[in-house]
């Protein structure tokens, strides 16, 4: 049978859509092709969740599309307020077109502004598709950040109509896909650094391995988050992965065009590169838009993220910048006066310091003290919460049962924000060896990764009080109260950039906002970590990810014996916070930084790090020995992989447990520069 013809498709007799499609034969009478199965065509309709068999033969055309949704399908899916409720499925929200009810094949554009319920579409999105029968294994879903990607499966979950299948969705940072990729389907794979080489290498398996494309053609339904900052090459591998895709696959993008922030990693520059939303609206993706804000009821707030982002969004104006500063001024509840003035130890756990710049937020948090504060930017070691060094430092066999793992617990009096249950259960979810028994060297291999599960990790470096962060490292996120500070600039911004940053950091707060000046303050930066000169001294950033590492905590050459690590360990157990610790380079140690608290060797630095100090000092032609003001915020957990060649340099019991306490350093550390 041949031709192409109009049918409906129905769900339990209700038509959600119509499709054209050419048609086929199925046992004898007619039928047709959607989502990559044979359907009996009945009067001119097909009714999925009947009987389907699997198409033997290419995938559709790129011409078999869906045509439009028809009219007699009746009130789409709904879902709740992100403010009023946390069901998904309940208490729909305004929308202007609701991208939830759209049939599973539709490929959308969603545009949404600040507060609009982006997140809360989303996943809703996915909830009606697993509901209406797809497979949770063939939806996937990229998110911007990790803590996102925590936040989104528990949300799915709640929605569903079977919980537990929010694990099967694979829901994956855009970095983490690319190396999954890379690790899955390459004997080569290797992660060299450089997050442009690995979606290089990922875009290069997908486009010419026939196993990858194999395992993306069964994917259903692509769904991609904050596509507006989605640019150059992680826009091009989004674009190779759609590509591979089968053509009857659904796709749904969200995007809010005010938000776009380039630049997001501060220090890096894709303009002019390729951009996502440009080529899904060559390609024909239809758009839809959420209109209804629901973070805020204020009205000064309502008129920033609405009536300033119209005007963002036109425009045209010579002054865009000047004119988003006035207006966020004027629309601000109160004057927050100076960045220096500022007294984190008054702010409530639910405040959000904002800064522009990765300098300023570490000059606030330095004039913060130890006063209980969380960091939220990029380029900070991952934060492993310190329970599982409490349970397994000393613990040198490769297995642990669930009642010793309990008696442990109970023993050492581990803190945690849950009870033993909850973290037998979250070890228990990547390190299962049987019902009663866990694998520490699978526990080891999954939290010792770059990315370890979130589940065990402290959404921002810290664990107590208000957080200071830069407005890029906060985009998503949400406060009760903002504090936005804001630098003077001298130049004119032409792309419209520096708007859009404004309007981001001004549309975190769900009730107040407040407006200050952080004033003008000039770093530079040698190999990611910035520092600025002040006279005859230099302030230098101190914490990035490698500056500690397992041999400098319990390990030779800056431990000549066990007790003294364990007498080091022990210090950070009863003083994790601490301030004014000395960094000096010793002669003995070929000039690496040791770090002290009075007479106390706590910890040595790396080799990383001194390198990192000695081109800095190259570049002043002065000479730098000596750092005061070292601090730490609180303690982590630090892992080593079972088989890493870091274990040699260790002492035991860390050599076997792979388990051991790391200060959370971070600090904008003084040192004098002294004449070569």
């Amino acid at each position: 049978m041949s031709g192409e013809i109009e049918v409906r498709v129905r769900r339990n007799g209700q038509v959600i859509a119509t499709i054209q499609r050419p048609l086929r034969e199925l046992d004898g009478g007619p039928a047709v092709t959607f989502r990559g199965e044979l359907w009996p065509l009945v009067k001119g309709s097909i009714e999925i969740g009947g009987q389907a068999r699997v198409a033997e033969m290419p995938p559709a055309s790129t011409t078999e599309r869906v045509v439009v949704p028809h009219p007699a399908a009746g009130p789409a899916p709904v879902c709740g307020s992100p403010r009023e409720s946390e069901d998904l499925r309940s208490n729909a929200p305004t929308w202007q077109a609701d991208p939830v009810g759209e049939p599973p094949e539709a490929r959308l554009i969603v545009d949404a502004g600040p507060g609009t319920g982006k997140t809360h579409a989303a996943c809703a999105r996915v909830a009606a598709l697993v509901n209406s029968g797809i497979s949770a294994t063939r939806i996937w879903l990229v998110s911007f950040t990790r803590t996102a990607v925590v936040e989104i499966r528990n949300r799915i979950a709640r929605a569903l109509d079977d919980p537990a299948e929010a694990a099967s969705i694979r829901i994956i940072t855009l970095d983490a896909l690319a190396w999954a990729v890379q690790s899955g389907y390459s004997n080569d794979a290797k992660l060299t650094g450089s997050f442009d080489d690995n979606i290089d290498r990922a875009r290069h398996l997908i486009r010419n391995d026939p196993d990858v494309r194999d395992d993306l053609a069964r994917v259903e339904h692509l769904i991609v988050d904050e596509a507006q900052d989605i640019i150059g090459r992680r826009a091009d591998l989004i674009l190779t992965i759609i590509d591979a895709l089968n053509p009857e696959a659904g796709i749904s993008v969200f995007a809010d065009r005010a938000q776009a922030i380039y630049d997001f990693s501060e220090n890096r520059d894709e303009t002019g590169a390729t951009n996502l939303l440009e080529e899904l609206e060559e390609r024909g993706f239809r758009q839809l838009q959420l209109t209804t804000v629901h973070r805020t009821k204020d009205p000064n707030l309502l008129a920033i993220f609405t009536d300033l982002r119209r005007e963002l969004l036109a425009g045209g104006r010579k002054d865009l910048e000047q004119h988003m500063r006035r207006e966020i001024r004027r629309l601000a509840h109160a004057d927050a006066g100076r960045a220096a003035d500022l007294r984190i130890d008054k702010l409530s756990e639910d405040t959000l310091v904002l800064m522009r710049s990765r300098l300023d937020v570490l000059i606030a948090s330095s004039y913060a003290g130890l006063h209980p504060h969380r960091l939220r930017l990029s380029g900070l070691p991952i934060c492993i919460r310190p329970w599982p060094a409490h349970l397994f430092w000393d613990f040198t066999s490769r297995r642990i049962t669930r009642s010793e793992f309990e008696k442990r617990w109970h023993d050492r009096n581990v803190q945690a924000p849950f009870g033993c249950d909850e973290a037998w259960q979250r070890c228990f979810e990547v390190a299962a060896e049987s019902r009663l028994v866990l694998d520490l060297h699978r526990l080891r291999m999954a939290l010792a990764r770059s990315n370890p599960p979130m589940l065990f990790c402290s959404p921002e470096f810290g664990l107590a009080g208000p957080i200071l962060g830069t407005i890029h490292a906060s985009k998503g996120r949400e406060a009760s109260t903002v504090y936005l500070f804001l630098q003077e600039r001298m130049a004119a911004d032409e792309t419209g950039e520096e708007a859009r940053v404004l309007f981001v950091g001004a549309t975190r707060p769900r009730d107040r906002l407040l407006v200050g000046t952080a004033g003008i303050a000039h770093g530079q930066y040698t190999q990611d970590r910035v520092w600025r000169r002040t006279g005859n001294n230099i302030q230098v950033e101190v914490g990035r990810p490698f500056d500690i590492e397992p041999a400098g905590l319990v390990g030779r050459p800056f431990f000549s014996s066990q007790e003294k690590a364990l007498a080091a360990q022990h210090a950070w157990i009863a003083q994790p916070l601490r301030d004014h610790m000395a960094i000096r380079a010793e002669e003995p140690l070929g000039w690496r930084f040791v770090l002290s608290s009075g007479d106390q060797r706590l910890a040595g630095m790396s080799e990383g790090f001194r390198m990192d100090i000695s081109r800095i000092a190259y570049q002043l032609q002065k000479n730098i020995v000596w750092f005061g003001h070292g601090r730490s915020m609180g303690l982590r957990t630090m892992v080593v992989l079972p088989d890493s060649p870091v274990l040699e340099n260790m002492l035991e019991p860390w050599k076997s447990s792979g388990f051991l306490f790391a200060p959370l350093l971070s600090s904008l550390s003084l040192a004098p520069l002294r004449s070569r």
